[in-house]
């Protein structure tokens, strides 16, 4: 059980921010299948301070896209919105922005390894490991200038050789972020290899706010073995989730792995989200990937996904899904696209 502000969380699991993945269509599925709270996608304080800038800007291509990452579902509580920059005063103005237009907490990205993020190791996320003084300015002005808990998510360093986690926590945790998740690989790993989780470990040892740990997650054993061995106060899913939103309800000891026709109607059901949230040609595009990820492991999957790509709209998206196999042999431990 861990606290973030007047939030208590218990038994479960985190939906780690994703980006072209955590938007409200699957944050909304993603808690009704049990996941204590969703992230949105990692939006940057330049994007927020564009359409602040002017009213019209919030009408433009740029200002529209920045606030659809913003939305948020009917009733998402806690809204968790994360962001990212270098800039410590562009951060808070931004900052405030966000909490303005809704946000219940505030999460500051230093762990994104994307290389349009860090810029050669120069810029935002992951990249930001590399000047602490910078990272924990930024947390501190940030904290200073909004009344919403504000929560931070980094990694375990830079690279192998740049293991700085542990200071880095302590610079979070003194600047005022009340809950810290790390991600237990380097910058060099990206989203692959193991995790270290003798290093969490001392992470979570050298602060006094709760540690969620993150990476590698893709069933129970993974998190009891994260929680057990690195004492974190709990964990979030990032890649473990993509076609699998279930495991939250595995983490959190009610539910299963679902069959094939559970996957299809899951499937359908964030069709619909996605249609309501973001009108039907952007759904229909936008789905074809996560229903690569749902549907797999029955005899003509692969020639089956492949055909996704044909369809322009609800109706003929929801055919294709009427024509899986019901009555296959899935493998369910399938992966892969």
């Amino acid at each position: 059980m861990f606290r973030i502000g007047p939030y208590e969380f218990g038994r479960g699991a985190v939906l780690a921010p994703m980006a072209g993945i955590t938007n409200p269509p699957f944050r909304q599925l993603c808690t009704e299948l049990g996941a204590l709270y969703c992230v949105t996608e990692l939006i940057s304080c330049h994007a927020v301070m564009y359409f602040e800038a002017k009213a019209r800007n919030r009408g433009r291509k740029r200002g529209q896209k920045t606030l659809s990452l913003m939305e948020q579902y009917v009733g998402e509580h806690p809204h968790v919105v994360q962001l990212y920059g270098r800039e410590p005063e562009m951060m808070a103005d931004a900052a405030k922005v966000v909490a303005r237009e809704g946000a219940d907490i505030i999460d500051l990205n230093f762990g994104c390894p994307a290389r349009k993020v860090i810029k050669n190791g120069m810029g935002c996320g992951v990249a930001l490991m590399r000047t602490p003084d910078l990272l924990g300015e930024i947390t501190r002005r940030v904290v200073e200038a909004v009344d919403v808990p504000v929560t931070a998510k980094t990694r375990l360093g830079y690279g192998q050789d740049e293991k700085n986690g542990v200071k880095v926590a302590k610079i979070l945790a003194q600047a005022g972020a009340q809950l810290i998740t790390i991600h237990a690989r380097t910058r060099e790993q990206g989203h692959s290899g193991p995790v270290d989780l003798a290093y969490l470990k001392q992470i979570v040892d050298a602060v006094d706010v709760p540690v969620i740990g993150n990476g590698g997650i893709h069933s129970v054993k993974d998190a009891d073995d994260m929680l057990r061995q690195s004492g974190c106060a709990g964990v979030a899913v990032g890649q473990g989730a993509k076609g699998n939103p279930w495991i939250f309800s595995e983490l959190a000891g009610v539910g299963t792995r679902p069959n094939l026709a559970e996957r299809v109607a899951t499937c359908r059901r964030h069709l619909d989200l996605y249609v309501a949230w973001g009108g039907e040609q952007r759904a229909v595009t936008e789905m074809r990937k996560h229903a690569c990820w749902y549907l797999k492991g029955f005899d003509g999957a692969a020639a089956f996904r492949k055909r996704l790509g044909e369809a322009t709209s609800r109706d003929a998206f929801l055919l294709l899904l009427d024509e899986v196999p019901m009555e296959s042999n899935a493998d369910e431990d399938a992966t892969g696209c």
